[in-house]
């Protein structure tokens, strides 16, 4: 804890500019609140080229392919756990998929069944008008069409599954289930971009932010931790100038971390003082507890006829009261342009005698998996080592199962008599959609967050990433961390003009 200075720093400080980084940076700035944006990665990191015609893309110069960190990390429940990071303006979305699915009224249902640990603070209702907010931000291509697992959003353009998947939709609804297209972002834009995918969070909204003369942003700032000054807020944040070495403090009003699940534990867990020992807000020892994953299996089918690949097919979960709580699991078909190339070769355009997909699950959130600082050693940058400790539960690996043998069911009934040639389950971590570390509740004693993404203990820190997620739905993370970080902005934006945050 320093003294704070009789005048300091009225600027919110973003840490990573991520989609959760970068949406925070872009609703403080249009709201007229000046943004210091703090990236680890160089401003040249993410430069590439990717250009798409009609949604398919024909141009990518591509980085290296993504690695799990091996430095300055142990995996102590199951030793085959990876991590991933991008220390680059954008962070994962320099690889992400795009796909961008709404989770459900059901989703908050099903949490909120499983016990009071599991229940949000917040319902599907109070995200509705966020997910509105940002969905235009990603030209999303997907479905007009509502179900129970899987909501419409608001697509730049309608997509619908070719007639061959009609009579597996039917199918799917006699089981509780819908079939439907997955919405994608930019699935339909022909459109040229300076980033190495199609969306790259910093290039698609921070930079076109940046004439607003509001935000300014530090390249190369590794975070080390957030210090509290002697009115118990927290007035500055310290980072390794990675090009000079040096330690610098930013001085700022309120803070919001958007650094991911295990990056915003990191530096909340090193963020420790005499008031907070364990971390800064971490006052009932729920900090970095809770981790939690998608469990992913990859399944390939052949198939007695030839499928249509694209627009690509989801299989949603089943509804909640055929599911135990908390563990279920969707089906999404790979597409995209090797896979779509594929078919031309075959003289079928988007039409393939097989088909792949991914089938992602879900596990309960246990405060036993969990990330620690690792005391034994320091990254090169003078960030702490960690110890990563997650395993995926029995019932996860079950549900995937079961959701394979109900898929190819599924494919019988419809007469396309599906043979399986891969089943592989991932590692733990390979999705790359870790969650939950510091995560919404509305008691301090399972989460470390309000229903506005605020620390309890500390209330101008805002989390806006993954790290907030109380449950993890089956879904990709991206549209509503973003969506939870927009709602999170806007309000921390209205209290800091009110003089009130």
């Amino acid at each position: 804890m320093y003294r704070s200075p009789v005048q300091d720093d009225r600027r919110v400080a973003v840490i990573g500019s991520g989609p959760a980084g970068a949406t925070a940076a872009k609703v403080l700035s249009e709201a007229g609140i000046d943004v210091t944006l703090l990236e680890a990665g160089s401003e040249r990191s993410s430069r590439g080229l990717t250009a798409r015609v009609a949604g398919v893309t024909v141009m990518k110069l591509r980085q290296p392919p993504l690695k799990p960190r091996s430095e300055g990390i142990s995996a102590t429940a199951d030793s085959s756990a990876e991590m991933y990071e991008e220390l680059s303006p954008g962070g994962l979305t320099n690889y992400w998929s795009c796909a961008v699915p709404r989770f459900s009224k059901e989703d908050f249902e099903d949490a909120a069944r499983a016990g009071e640990a599991f229940a949000w603070p917040i319902g599907y209702d109070d995200l509705v008008p966020w997910y509105e907010r940002v969905e235009p931000l990603l030209h999303i291509a997907g479905t007009n069409v509502d179900a129970p697992q899987l909501p419409a959003g608001k697509v730049r353009r309608a997509w619908e599954l070719a007639r061959d998947w009609r009579p597996i939709a039917e199918e799917a609804q006699r089981d509780g289930r819908a079939v439907l297209p997955l919405p994608y972002a930019y699935g339909s834009d022909t459109t040229v971009t300076f980033s190495n995918n199609v969306f790259n969070a910093y290039v698609r909204l921070v930079k076109p932010a940046l004439r607003s003369g509001k935000i300014q942003v530090r390249f190369g700032a590794r975070v080390l931790r957030l210090e509290r000054s002697s009115d118990g807020r927290v007035g500055r944040v310290v980072y390794r100038n990675r090009t000079t070495g040096a330690e610098e403090a930013l001085p700022c009003r309120a803070v919001v971390v958007a650094a991911g699940a295990i990056g915003t534990a990191q530096i909340l867990l090193e963020s420790r003082d005499q008031d907070f020992p364990e971390g800064l807000g971490n006052t009932h020892g729920v900090l970095g507890r809770y981790l939690h994953d998608h469990p992913l299996a990859k399944l390939v089918l052949d198939l007695r006829a030839p499928i249509t690949v694209h627009p690509p097919a989801y299989l949603t979960r089943p509804s909640i009261q055929k599911a135990s709580p908390l563990y279920a699991a969707a089906c999404v078909q790979w597409t995209g342009s090797v896979i779509r190339a594929k078919s031309v070769l075959t003289g079928r355009l988007d039409r393939l005698p097989w088909t792949g997909f991914n089938v992602f699950g879900t596990m309960a959130p246990s405060p036993d998996n969990r990330v620690e600082l690792d005391s034994t050693g320091r990254l090169s940058d003078g960030v702490s080592a960690i110890k990563l400790h997650i395993r995926h539960p029995d019932e996860a690996r079950t549900t995937l199962t079961e959701t394979r043998n109900a898929l190819v069911e599924l494919l019988g009934r419809a007469k396309l008599a599906p043979r399986i040639r891969i089943w592989h389950t991932e590692p733990v971590g390979h999705s790359i959609h870790y969650a939950g570390t510091c995560r919404m509740h509305a008691s301090p004693k399972f989460g470390m967050l309000d229903a506005f993404s605020r620390i309890h203990a500390v209330p101008n820190v805002v989390v806006a990433d993954s790290a907030a997620f109380t449950t993890g739905p089956e879904k990709n993370p991206v549209l509503t961390a973003m969506a939870l970080s927009a709602r999170a902005s806007d309000r921390l934006a209205r209290d800091l003009r009110a003089g009130e945050a």
